[in-house]
């Protein structure tokens, strides 16, 4: 299995396809294989596609340490993995805390980036989002499975498409979650995304200057597009898009629309560079 070494914590990554690099940022519960669906798709269609567990997450190291974590500390690791890779120019697409990952890191190394896709995320925390995430972290600090499941899985996840998959589904996400996930580190990741607080992205953002995507998604209660609404408004040129009767986790309830969005994103900024 690859791994590197970001200042003495092993990073697990992946790397699928050849061709233009896109990479692919973790949300704060995720895994690589949460992106399976863009995966197999970007690498049909001819792209390197490079995923990696945050540190914290699942296969990675997991720092004890609460100061660890932050989302410049993700964003160091990352140029450190594509440093690893030797990759530059990459397409960049973060997801809801991977999306302010990805944010930061094109704020700061902008030669790194060719164009950015930022999907259901936000830049700064208002009180709704606050007391969710402190409900999750709570779920999380109990060492309960099943509690920290149920604290978030209905924020996650929209009501049509839980109706859809059915009261099984809970339990699907137990057996997951009971396979490598450590709650302690999630409640680390959590923290670090609660001290964004006291020091919001959106000034930060503001000095993107690459093409940029906005994706949110209507049925959101995590961040609702409101949050997206601000992204958009803070990067100059972006380009906004509202996925209909969707959650959260956009990219697993309707995995074929962010597919077509995405890719038709980045096939114009290749056309707009005369590739």
């Amino acid at each position: 299995m690859p791994y590197v070494d970001v200042g003495g914590v092993k990073l697990y990554y992946d790397v699928i396809g050849s061709g233009e690099p896109v990479v692919l940022v973790n949300g704060i519960f995720m895994s690589t294989r949460s992106w399976v669906y863009q995966v197999n798709h970007l690498a049909s269609l001819g792209y390197m596609v490079v995923t990696h567990d945050l540190r914290g997450q699942w296969m990675s190291d997991k720092p004890a340490e609460d100061e660890l974590y932050s989302i410049e500390i993700h964003a160091e690791d990352l140029k450190k993995l594509l440093d690893h890779l030797g990759l530059r120019r990459v397409h960049l697409v973060g997801i809801s805390y991977g999306g302010m990952i990805s944010m930061m890191f094109a704020a700061k190394y902008r030669e790194y980036v060719n164009d950015l896709t930022v999907i259901t995320s936000t830049s700064e925390i208002h009180e709704d989002l606050r007391l969710t995430a402190l409900r999750w972290l709570e779920g999380a600090l109990s060492g309960d499975l099943r509690k920290f499941v149920l604290s978030w899985v209905n924020d996650v996840y929209s009501g049509e498409y839980l109706t859809a998959v059915g009261p099984a589904f809970v339990d699907k996400l137990i057996g997951y979650f009971s396979q490598g996930f450590d709650l302690q580190a999630a409640a680390r990741l959590l923290k670090a995304f609660l001290r964004v607080l006291d020091s919001p992205l959106t000034p930060l953002i503001a000095k993107i200057e690459v093409p940029t995507l906005v994706v949110a998604a209507e049925l959101d209660r995590v961040m609702p597009p409101k949050y997206s609404r601000i992204i958009s408004r803070s990067i100059k040129g972006s380009v906004y898009i509202e996925i209909r009767e969707a959650g959260h986790a956009v990219i697993i309830e309707k995995p074929e629309v962010v597919n077509y969005i995405v890719t038709g994103f980045i096939r114009s900024n290749a056309i707009h560079r005369g590739l």
